[in-house]
This record gives C-alpha cells, structure tokens and sequence, in this order.
C-alpha cells in the first residue's frame, strides 16, 4: 500500500507542476459555466439547483476526462518508465489501481471547478443541497469510470493522441444511446428489447436518478462495473507488456468484459423482481437523498395512511413495449414508479403493475375502469394511467398520466385513496341566495353557469344545496361543514340556524362582502349577522371598502384604457400568515374586499386568544366609502384621490373558534360534548367568481389567474377535517427558485407601481377640478393629454432603466461565474510552473520548456522508501533485475559507463 501511494504522490506531484494539467483545469472552470448558462439557461430556468449543469456537464467530461491519460501510459512506454515500475516488484493490479486513483483525484479536482456554479446558485436562492449532492456523487461515479476506461485504452495504444481518441469514441458510444433523439433513430430499425437493451448500459440512463436525488443500487453498481471493466482490462494489458508470450487478442478480450457487463446488469435489473414475492427489486428501489424528501411520503401522507383499515390497491397500466421509441415517456414511467413505490412501502397500500396489450380482455377491462388509450404514430393503442380500488368497492381513476402531474402526484393520489377508502365523501352544505350553483338544464343534465369552485369541490365532496337555508326538508345539521355566500342577504331565521349549528360544533366558512359585484348597490349588514359576528368577538364594516394603493391592480376602461383600481387588490405572500391554509398560496385577487376588526369589548375573550388572522392589512390601507366606490365603479381613477380612514387591528380573513355553549351536555347529533365549532370569514364574495380567478382559451381549456380557487379549498379541507391535503398541496407546489432575482423583481414592480399611483393621483386631482365654460374645459383635457403623455414617458423610462438594471446584474453573475476561477488556477499555475522551472536551473539540468513540467525518468523520486529512479537502477543485484532487459536500460547503463571511464581518464 506504501509503493501505491507513492506512485499516487509521484503522478500527482508530476500532474501539479505541469502546464499542461492546470490548462487542463482551467479548461473545465470557463467550459463548464459558459455550458450551464449558454445551454442550460441557469438564470432562465428560475430554479435554484444545478439542473442547467447536469445537462451539460457529462458531454464535457467525455471529453475532457480522457485527456487526463495522455501523458500517462504512453509516454511512460516510450521513455522506458513503464518496464522500470514493473521491475520495482508491483504488481500490475497494484500499478492500475495506483494510475486510476491519481486519474480519479484529477477528475475530481476538475469537478470543483463548478464550484463557482454552486455559490452563485447559493447566493441567489436555497438550494437543497442534498439534491446538490446527490448529482455530484453520480458525477464524480462517472469521472470514475470514463479514467478506468480511457487508461484501459491508453495502457496499449500505440500514441496518447489515439488512446484519447479511443476514450472519446468509447464515451460517446456510452452516452449517445440514452438520448432521445437517437433512441428514436434506434426504434425505427431495432427491435423493443435491443432498444431497451441499449438504454440499460447507456450513461444518461444511470446519471438522471442522481441528478435528480434518486439514485438507486443498481445505477452505483452501473459505474462500479464500467470501473472494475476497465482496471481488468488495464491489468491485462500491463501483463501483456511484460509477458511475449502469445495470448488473446486485446478487443477479444474487450468483448467478454463488456457482455459479462451487460449480463450482470440484466440479471441485477430482472431477477430479484421474479424471485421476490412481491414482486419488488431493491436495486432498482430509488433511495431519496433530497433534503425536502421530494422522492418520499410526506408526513401528511402517512398520517392520512395510517388511519386506513383495510388495504387499497394501486394498479399502474403501462404498455412498456410500445414505449421502446419513446424516452421521455420511459423515463416519466420511472420516476412514477419511484413515487407510487413510496406508497407502496407502506403496509396499507399495495401496488401492481400491469402490461396489458392491445386488443386484448385485460386491456379492454382497463378502459372499461377509466383508463384512456393514447394513440401512438404507428396506429398502435397504449395504456399509461393509474387506478386506485378501494375496501367498499370505490374506484377512482388518472386516465392518463402526464409529466405536468408529476409534481403534484403524490396529492392526487393521496387525495384519491383518502375518496376510495371511506363510506360516504364528507358533506358540504352551501348556503347563498346567489346564483352559485347554476340554473339547472334538462338537455344537458347539469346545472349550466354554475362557479367554477362549486364544479371543484363537487368532485370530490358530497354537496347539500340548502339555498336560503329555509327549506324543513334539509335542515342544517348534518352537514360537515357549511359554505355561507353573502350572509348579508340571508334572513334571519337562516342567521339563526347557523348560530345553533356553530353552537353543536360545527364548521363554518363565512364569505360577506359590503360591496359584491353581482349586486346594484351595497349590501347593509342585518342586526342577526351582526350578532353573529359579534359572538365570535368580530364586527364588520359594512358601509366601508378596503382600498390599498401598493395591492392596486389596473382595470379596462371603457374607453379602451387601463387605470389602476385601488379596491381591486393583488395579495401577495407579505400580507398572508404563516396558517396551513396559506401555504401553497402565491396571490390573490379580491375585489371590493370589507374590513373585519376584533371588537374591544371582546378582547379579553377566550376566543380572542384562540383567533388567528390570515389575511392582513398594512400603512398604505383605507377604507373607503361603499357608496363612493359604487358610484364610481366603472371609472376608478378619482378613487386614487380619495385619502380614506386608516385601519388599526383587523384583516380581511380570519379563523376564529366558536365556544360551545356553557352547561351543553352530550347532543344527538354525533359531535361530542365540548366539541368547539370554528368560524372562517372572509371579507369577499367576488374572490370565489370566475372573472376574479380563472379564464377560458380559445381552445376552451381554462388556467388560473391567482390561487383564490386553492385557497378556498384549503380552506374547506381544513374545516370538513382534511388538512392533511391542504399540507400535501403546498407541498406539490413548493419549488425553489432564485429568490435574490425576484426580490429585484418585487422592488421594479413596487417602484413601477408607486410611479403609477403618483401620477394617477395627479390626473384624479386634474381631472376632478371644476371648469367654469367650454374653454376652460378644452384647456383641462389638453392638459389631461399632456399629463398622459409625460406620464407614459416616465413609465416607459423606469421600465428600460429596471431592465437595464436586471440586464447588467446578470452580466456581472455571468463574468463573475465565468473569470473569477479561472484567472486565479491560471496565475496559480504559472506560479507553481515558474518556481518548478527556477528550481530545476538551480539542480543543474535544463527542462524541454517552462510549462511544460517534463522531467527525465531518472530523476523522479517515489517517496516513502526514498529511492530514486537512478540509484535503485545502480544498486539493484542482478537477481532482481527483470529476466528479459529492455534497450532502454542497456542504452543508460552504457552511457553511465562511458562517463566513469571519462572521469577516470
């Protein structure tokens, strides 16, 4: 071990006082970020991870690894080092494993010139750096093997520019099957199994888990078998150098190491799967080394597991062999795999999966439970959905699993198996006087103009349409929690109804709203509401409009303008609480919003201590008059005007506890006795239209404008008693980006907008003064004209100067990232190299060039025993020289011969 880390020391020594080793590196420090920005579009990608360089970084290493043999086996062989090592008494195993770690600890230096790539991503964002990890452990495994490889080339080949040449082949053979494009080429004229075949031993195929924090047993074993191929065939080469005698050609010898490979690789892939009795494998099971545990259960998800009583079945259709030309769609059938085996590991969920082929009983049974057929170019039919069965004979189906869906699986499915597991879904009863539901339709079936946040919550909850909540027939009681509509509007027997139901322990989700937009004047307050509310400690504004001019967002006009509303507010995440329910809430959007504030006589309450505000107010918010903001409705811009009354405690959202009654014992309606009800209100009803939160595309698909729709349901979940979805739906959208470039963004945006509500107050405060005759009028909307134009000027140069700003931070992180490293090997280097070249003056010999770091054989020290190449090829004994010399040794013993009879004479 003493003799291999020596030889380790001594090429690493060599390595470092070379010119061409540091080139070497430097090479990799500007390649590998100009890759990730050029190719990979780091800053665009929004993401704060290393994905842009992953994409990037294998193609560079197949070819920069292979550079790192060129001064290693084949200049050795020619400078007679190679038979003098052999002499010293290492073995070839001991030779090769000395030459691949000093190869490996190179590589893995070039690695860290990314280093520059991870503090940037550092600055601007959180990483999570065991996904960060995870994709430089599969990295420094494939540097790894490609030095095995490119010294099992270099150990025989007849030059260093063919042995580098080799490697390179050898590599992109390696890569170039794994990719799409070629993969699809590949299909055309091979059949399913070689294609697949091809895909096993490819490099990108084994590289993807740990870029992305999944890597399983059998991708490490995948590098580990490459690495151990090669130090055989570099050992059998060795031997080949020192033995004449005749044996098997060098690529015969090849070929069987590469098929004893790929037969290792398929029996690891297929034979623990038909053994095992579930048909599991661990070496292909991923292993999630993500810091987040985005590649495992989350907590929400096994505590909802936990409470099944009985078993569910999770049956994944997918129709393998028609996806042979299909990479993407192999690799999305993996990672689906890893997710739905997260499930799978638990001991209530069991997973199967099934090939069903076209045509057949199996495959038509599938289409019949809810699977859709997806129509391939060739006329063929392939199933690839989900199917999950339930105890009480429940099923729910994804007809067709899409890559857009993988982030927010593990929440449909959990969701899903939460429907199938239980006897009846929870009951939702909605109370409103508004059209919410719809009008019902005989020749369609359903109700026609119904809000789209009544069709969500109807697919997946039982609802009980109580409409004024007057009808005997459907009382409110049974219900697991309520959805109030414009409580305003409601008379007060049904006010009353919900106070009993609050005071047996139920549940309630209270939208009011001073000034709904559906109405044609504001809606009063009735004394019974007003009780209501002041029961939980609560009173609201009924004649007053929140209006916030930081949260404006712009209108149409009708003349074809936008103008800034200030009663029309943005939320963003500044003004929400930390609560469950606003965890996967980025903004939203309410119109018209009213003022809840705690009443002081009701301070000191116990459900004072037991509120929890959600949605807060801030310096900049007023309330408005309501009849001021009606009157003005269709126009917005003298509200800009308008200072209003400043608000102290309160918010627009809150969720309060409802104590029961004193003295109430045990009740007939299932709550248990104590059991307190909870009251959410929130201060809006046009937050839960359609207009506010979503919008229709041409192709009659609909997006969501802000999450009012996903905050109303968490909101429900959490009341109807499943917050354990609400947790999984934050976590389906939680993603990390580069944070520092959108606080620059929130500041533009910010800056914009108080340039915006400056001059709208001054075209408010213009346009509002009164004219005395036609003249002065045509002088005022001239004047309006000229304000407008200086106005858009000045807006126009804020966006070019935020622009410029965005712009020249992004070429400082670029020049930074791309020069910073690089500047500082180079002057290292052409340090290291300068003293190495002085020092050589000094010890009598000249080198071939300063940079060049090339020494005599004989002069090279091991170390260690401190014998030096020269010394110990004088005082050998002729025993332990080599039976057959080489010419080179004759050639050196001769001159040193000549030189003592020289110095004799």
């Amino acid at each position: 071990m003493r003799a291999m880390m020596a030889l380790v020391r001594r090429d690493l020594h060599q390595a470092m006082t070379q010119g061409a080793s540091w080139s070497l590196l430097v090479v990799m420090a500007v390649l590998a970020p100009l890759g990730a920005f050029e190719v990979g579009d780091l800053l665009a990608r929004d993401r704060a991870d290393l994905g842009a360089l992953w994409q990037v970084l294998p193609w560079l290493l197949v070819l920069w690894t292979p550079l790192l043999a060129l001064r290693g086996w084949p200049e050795e062989r020619a400078n007679g080092l190679l038979e003098w090592l052999s002499g010293l008494g290492l073995g070839p195993w001991r030779l090769a494993g000395a030459r691949l770690a000093s190869a490996c600890v190179l590589g893995w230096l070039g690695l860290a010139m990314t280093a520059p790539l991870l503090v940037l991503i550092h600055w601007l964002g959180d990483p999570d750096l065991g996904l960060v990890l995870s994709g430089y452990l599969g990295m420094a495994l494939l540097v790894m093997a490609l030095a095995s490889l490119g010294q099992a080339l270099a150990v025989r080949a007849p030059s260093a520019l063919s042995a580098w040449l080799g490697a390179l082949v050898l590599g992109l053979a390696l890569m170039l099957p794994g990719t799409p494009a070629v993969t699809a080429q590949l299909a055309r004229h091979l059949a399913p199994h070689w294609v697949q075949l091809l895909d096993l031993i490819s490099l990108p195929a084994h590289l993807t888990p740990f870029s992305e924090g999944r890597p399983a047993l059998l991708d490490v074993g995948y590098f580990l078998s490459l690495t151990l191929a090669g130090l055989v065939l570099q050992v059998r080469g060795l031997k080949q150098e020192r033995n004449t005698r005749r044996q098997a050609p060098q690529w015969l010898v090849a070929l069987a190491v590469a098929s004893s490979v790929t037969a290792v690789l398929l029996a690891a892939q297929r034979l623990p799967a038909m053994v095992s009795p579930n048909a599991s494998n661990p070496l292909i099971t991923a292993h999630d080394l993500t810091d987040t545990r985005q590649h495992s259960l989350s907590p929400a998800s096994r505590e909802l597991l936990s409470r099944l009583t009985s078993p569910v079945t999770l049956t994944f259709a997918y129709s393998e062999r028609f996806a042979a030309d299909l990479p993407q769609l192999r690799e999305l059938a993996t990672r689906i795999e890893t997710r739905l085996g997260a499930f799978a590991r638990e001991p209530q969920v069991r997973l199967k999966r099934v090939d069903p082929q076209p045509d057949s009983a199996d495959f038509t049974d599938l289409e019949a439970q809810g699977l859709t057929a997806l129509s391939l170019p060739g006329g063929e039919r392939m199933l690839f959905g989900l199917i999950i069965d339930g105890p009480y004979s429940e099923r729910r189906a994804i007809p067709m699993l899409k890559a857009s869906d993988l982030g927010g699986l593990e929440a449909q499915v959990a969701r899903q198996i939460q429907e199938v597991s239980r006897t009846q879904p929870p009951r939702l009863g909605v109370i409103s006087s508004l059209p919410v539901m719809g009008q019902p339709s005989m020749e369609q079936g359903r109700a026609l103009g119904s809000w789209g946040l009544m069709e969500r919550l109807n697919a997946r909850l039982r609802i009980d349409w109580l409409s004024g909540g007057d009808d005997p027939t459907r009382p409110i009681a049974d219900q697991d929690a309520l959805l109030v509509i414009a409580p305003r509007l409601l008379p007060t027997a049904t006010l009353t109804a919900i106070r009993n139901y609050l005071d047996r322990g139920g549940r309630v989700l209270m939208m009011l709203d001073p000034l709904p937009e559906m109405l044609d004047q504001p809606a009063p307050a009735s004394e019974a509401l007003s009780a209501l509310l002041a029961h939980a400690g609560l009173e609201s504004r009924s004649g007053e409009v929140v209006a916030d001019t930081r949260l404006a967002l712009p209108i149409g006009l009708l003349d074809g303008t936008r103008a800034l509303s200030p009663t029309l507010l943005g939320i963003g995440p500044d003004r929400l609480s930390d609560a469950l329910l606003n965890q996967n809430v980025d903004q939203l959007v309410m119109s018209s919003a009213g003022w809840l504030a705690p009443r002081e006589e009701m301070a000191e309450t116990p459900s004072a201590t037991s509120r929890q505000w959600l949605i807060r107010g801030a310096d900049t918010t007023r309330l408005l008059s309501a009849d001021k903001v009606y009157a003005n409705r269709m126009d917005p811009r003298p509200l800009s005007g308008l200072s209003g009354q400043g608000v102290e405690e309160g918010g627009l959202a809150v969720l309060t506890h409802w104590p029961a009654p004193v003295g109430q014992g045990a009740r007939d309606d299932g709550h248990e006795d104590g059991r307190e009800g909870q009251l959410l209100v929130v201060s809006d009803v046009d937050m839960a239209s359609d207009r506010l939160w979503r919008r229709s595309a041409a192709d009659g698909s609909e997006h969501e404008l802000n999450a009012n729709a996903r905050w109303l349901e968490n909101a429900v979940d959490v009341l109807a008693g499943s917050p354990e979805l609400v947790a999984l739906r934050a976590g389906a959208h939680q993603v990390r980006e580069l944070t520092r470039l959108h606080q620059l963004a929130d500041r533009q945006a910010a800056e914009e907008t108080r340039l915006r509500n400056d001059w709208q107050s001054r075209l408010s405060a213009l346009g509002a003064a009164p004219v005395a005759d036609k003249a002065e009028a045509a002088r005022q909307r001239t004047a309006l004209d000229d304000m407008q134009q200086a106005f858009e000027s000045a807006l126009a140069r804020q966006q070019r100067a935020a622009n410029a700003e965005r712009d020249d931070l992004r070429r400082r992180l670029r020049l930074w990232t791309l020069l910073a490293l690089p500047v500082l090997l180079g002057l290292l280097g052409e340090l290291i190299c300068w003293r190495r070249y002085h020092a050589s003056r000094r010890a009598g010999y000249r080198p071939a060039g300063r940079l060049s770091g090339h020494r005599q054989p004989g002069r090279h020290r091991l170390g260690g025993g401190g014998l030096s190449a020269s010394t110990s090829a004088e005082t050998a004994s002729a025993s332990d020289r080599p039976a057959s010399s080489s010419t080179s040794d004759r050639a050196a013993e001769d001159h040193r011969g000549e030189r003592r009879r020289g110095d004799d004479a």
